[in-house]
């Protein structure tokens, strides 16, 4: 049919323009893959869906590669993509807790707007990937993982940084896959993903299928091979008992102001029973902000606890709300966490150093002083500076406090430092029994094996749980429920490369983005060059 023509009652409805079929066809690929990757993060066994989650997209992205399709379109493909992605992946924004929100209606917009945020880095990846590729003459194949590997790294960095959905992440249930953690970190379960993805695109595309196809499968086979092997020769037996306890505490209730002093007996009677098992613990720990109170500084019930600890001789370890006069004579708020020790004294305070942006504090403030005056709801933290590693029975161990789980580089630290195991505390009541709560505790298995060391995550109604230095869940206690949770700290594995060397996969993916820009620039500058000698 012509441009401008009307289409009449004999000839029906006008087809749509070929373009405008291509560009449907390709944008449902596209959120076919957001589908795929945003289902791969829910809880239940569909971590495998990553293998192959990113094809449809690399299908697309390849037609509009070929048809030189520009910036934008390259953009809104990867867009799309990220939108259908981080809606199902965030879906639990929206189940927030009214405790979590103060002002509770803002959970639906801050839902969109987490996705529509998130979505601009994986435009960002699919617009970097489809104009290198073009641009340097290299397959798409060879350009996606290093282009979107560093978008993800980007995602993670800075005081916005979320790592939370690195694709490497749905691989948590899979213990031989997740011991290249401890080569790169989740980094480089992240490559291995979007490496094998583009395997699979390949063997499934035209030419080159049956090189490819043996690549995806050498790319499955060797690591869970060599996993398997890891596994095997892993450290066996437990160390000292410790005990966790998930009181259970709801939202309303802690933070009302109202019931501290039953809140406080509820983790001291808890801690009594846990004392009452044989191998009786050596150090009880309980979760982040536990008694909601200023647990150290509140005479009457720092008292209680020092009588628990010497009567015992069982040191607790609390995570607890704390403050203190800054330079300028103004008080600092800090979501700290410390020792109570047997001989009445409390161990140095170790402050959270990574806060959750809107959450624990509204960021950039650095920048816009102002911006702090803004009320959202969230607690004004101040961050913390240190690392503190703590003395126990059980060796010396390093706090990672809620959100802190997700940051690879702060567990790396903490072991340099001299941290023989790591304890996560966490206060996930927010999310009630949703997603959330199972992909929170999912990434904290990584920090185990990145170093070779066992943790243990300690929350106040779940997931606690006790994870050995190759990332298995060795005993885990029932979610939404009171419970104590004793068991022997499982011994530590051999040093690994990832401690060492830091996050090499992330800096090779940079590395390979500069290379491939600067064969894109040579390819433009002698372009010129050589139509002036044909046309000579």
């Amino acid at each position: 049919m012509l441009r401008g023509s009307v289409p009449t009652a004999e000839s029906g409805p006008a087809p749509l323009p070929v373009a405008s079929r291509s560009r449907g066809r390709e944008l449902g690929l596209a959120s076919l893959s957001g589908i795929l990757l945003g289902v791969s993060f829910l809880p239940g066994p569909f971590g495998p869906l990553a293998w192959f989650g990113f094809v449809p997209l690399l299908w697309a992205l390849e037609a509009r590669r070929r048809a030189g399709v520009k910036a934008r379109g390259l953009f809104g493909l990867g867009y799309v993509f990220g939108l259908v992605f981080f809606l199902i992946g965030t879906h639990w924004i929206a189940l927030l807790s009214e405790v979590a929100i103060t002002v509770p209606w803002l959970k639906y917009p801050a839902w969109l707007a987490a996705a529509a945020y998130l979505s601009l880095f994986t435009g960002l990846g699919t617009w970097l990937a489809g104009t290198l590729a073009r641009s340097s003459g290299v397959g798409l194949a060879w350009v996606f993982p290093p282009c979107f590997l560093a978008v993800e790294e980007l995602r993670a960095s800075g005081e916005m940084g979320f790592p939370w959905f690195q694709p490497g992440y749905t691989q948590h249930g899979i213990p031989p896959l997740i011991q290249m953690a401890s080569l790169g970190s989740v980094t480089l379960v992240t490559l291995w993903v979007l490496v094998l993805n583009a395997l699979l695109w390949r063997a499934l595309g035209r030419g080159g299928r049956g090189r490819a196809a043996l690549g995806a499968l050498f790319a499955l086979a060797l690591p869970w091979l060599w996993g398997e092997r890891v596994l095997g020769a892993a450290p066996q037996g437990g160390g000292v008992p410790v005990a966790l306890i998930q009181g259970n505490i709801p939202g309303e209730i802690k933070w009302s102001g109202r019931h501290q002093r039953e809140i406080l007996h509820t983790f001291l009677e808890l801690s009594e029973r846990a004392l009452s098992g044989t191998p009786q613990p050596r150090l009880v720990v309980w979760p982040e902000t536990a008694t909601g109170s200023y647990l150290r500084l509140q005479l009457d019930q720092a008292f209680q606890v020092a009588e628990f600890t010497s009567r015992t001789g069982v040191p607790v370890f609390s995570g607890y709300a704390d403050y203190a006069l800054g330079p300028d004579g103004r008080p600092r708020y800090y979501n700290s966490a410390g020792l109570f020790l047997p001989d009445g004294t409390t161990s140095p305070r170790y402050a959270k150093r990574h806060l959750v942006p809107f959450g624990e504090r509204m960021p950039f403030q650095w920048f816009l002083p102002g911006l702090g005056k803004i009320d959202l709801g969230q607690a004004e933290w101040t961050a913390g500076t240190e690392p503190v590693v703590f003395p126990s029975e059980a060796g010396p161990f390093a706090p990672l406090v809620c959100f802190e789980s997700i940051f690879p580089d702060l567990a790396r630290e903490d072991v340099r430092r001299g941290a023989a195991w790591l304890v996560n505390i966490t206060n996930d009541e927010w999310f009630g029994n949703s997603a959330a709560l199972y992909q929170h505790a999912a990434m904290a298995v990584f920090r185990a094996v990145e170093s070779h060391v066992p943790l243990l995550r300690c929350a106040n109604t779940g997931l606690t749980f006790v994870v050995d230095s190759n990332g298995r869940v060795v005993r885990q206690a029932p979610v939404f429920r009171a419970a104590v949770l004793s068991a022997p700290l499982p011994p530590r594995g051999i040093p690994t490369l990832y401690t060492r060397t830091g996050d090499w996969p992330g800096l090779l993916a940079g590395l390979a983005v500069a290379g491939l820009s600067a064969a894109a620039w040579a390819r433009r500058r002698r372009g010129p060059r050589i139509d002036t000698a044909n046309r000579s």
